[in-house]
This record gives C-alpha cells, sequence and structure tokens, in this order.
C-alpha cells in the first residue's frame, strides 16, 4: 500500500505526462551533433515515442546552448524527467538547471501548474519520508534552481512540524556546513545571475538562523 504522499507525487508526475503529451523538440532544431545522435535526434522531433531514461537525463543536464529551442526540447522530456526525479536522481540539481533555463514559469497556465504541483509534490513527500530515494538536501537545491528562489521552498519547510522534517533539516545543515561557514552556495547549477544565487542562500541562511533561534527558547 501507498502512502497519501506518494499517490500524490504520482499523480503530479501522471499530470505533467499528461499535459506535455504529444509535444516534441523543434522539427528543424539543429541539436549538438557531438551529444545526440541522429537516433536521438529524431526521437526528441517524434511526439509519443517513449524517450529512454538517459536521452531524458542528458537533454536536461546538457547547458541550454545545445539547442535553437531549449524550452521545446524540455517539453519533450519532461514525462520523464519528472518520473527520474521522483525516483531519485543523485544530479537532479544538474536537471533542474535545465528547467531553470527553459523559463518554465512563463509557460502557458496550465503547463507551468503542472511543474509547479510537480515540484511542491516532490518536495513535500520528501519532507515527509524518512528514507526518501534522494536526499532532502538535494531536493531542496533542485528546487531552488529549478524555480529560481528560495522562498516558497522554504515555506513548505516551516510548515512540516514531524520529526521527519526536522531530521532532514538537521541533515541538511551538516551537509551545508562547509557553506555556512564560508559563505558560499551550494546552488552549483544556478541558472540566472549570480546576485540572485547569492540573496537565495542568504534567505535561506536568515531562515536557518531564526530556527536556531526559536529552538533554544
Amino acid at each position: 500500500m501507498t502512502s497519501p504522499d506518494a499517490d500524490v507525487l504520482a499523480a503530479a508526475v501522471a499530470r505533467v505526462a499528461k499535459v506535455f503529451g504529444g509535444m516534441t523538440a523543434r522539427v528543424d532544431d539543429t541539436v549538438c551533433g557531438r551529444c545526440f545522435d541522429t537516433g536521438e535526434a529524431s526521437l526528441l522531433r517524434t511526439p509519443d515515442v517513449p524517450l529512454p531514461a538517459d536521452l531524458a537525463r542528458r537533454v536536461a543536464q546538457k547547458h541550454p546552448s545545445h539547442w535553437d529551442d531549449q524550452p521545446a526540447a524540455i517539453r519533450r522530456v519532461l514525462p520523464v524527467l519528472v518520473s527520474i526525479l521522483a525516483e531519485g536522481e543523485p544530479e537532479s540539481d544538474l536537471m533542474a538547471r535545465g528547467l531553470a533555463a527553459s523559463g518554465w514559469p512563463q509557460w502557458p497556465r496550465q503547463q507551468a501548474r503542472a511543474v509547479a504541483g510537480f515540484l511542491d509534490a516532490w518536495w513535500t513527500t520528501t519532507l515527509r519520508t524518512k528514507s526518501p530515494p534522494t536526499s532532502a538536501a538535494r531536493v531542496f537545491e533542485s528546487c531552488v534552481t529549478a524555480g529560481s528562489s528560495a522562498t516558497p521552498w522554504l515555506a513548505r519547510w516551516e510548515t512540516e512540524k514531524c520529526p521527519i522534517a526536522r531530521q532532514h533539516l538537521d541533515e541538511s545543515v551538516h551537509r551545508w556546513r562547509e557553506e555556512l561557514d564560508s559563505g558560499d552556495s551550494p546552488f552549483s547549477w544556478w541558472w540566472g545571475p549570480e546576485a540572485e544565487k547569492r540573496a537565495a542562500w542568504q534567505e535561506v541562511r536568515r531562515w536557518l538562523a531564526g530556527r536556531n533561534s526559536t529552538d533554544s527558547r
């Protein structure tokens, strides 16, 4: 029997598959021939043909300059991509860079809501799962990178009062110990201005400091 949170995540994955079904990379996209062979390029240009997980992973991880129309390529692989992320992916933050570069919040409303719904379900399920397939710190870094903001993900963490969420917080702080001491950011694959990356990390640092102050009372 699956948990209610797992069911919510599965529904979010299914919604992405429905919303982005039938989409393709642009037919006239030249694609980087050194990174993708002609067969892979053909798959990306063909609607509703199953994609290998490795192909979807590489499309999201490659620098956006590999594509004439990177958002179209991301839309094509999104149904597979969200499944990969939900199942567990050690380089999820690198994949999130591709999603951020696609500018998904500016996509048509139904598409943007499907992506936002998946990210929220992925993060919430992670916070409520004792041993998630991807660590909470990594999922948090990925969601912040994908959305170019720490605010909504911190807000969700704030509302989760269960011991599991607290455990994830303690483990994340331990993971970020070096960055917290040095001031460097853990958002290794941030897409956008460096100042925005620093601002996002400073927001996290302030939130953590506030939590520590509350816990010490």
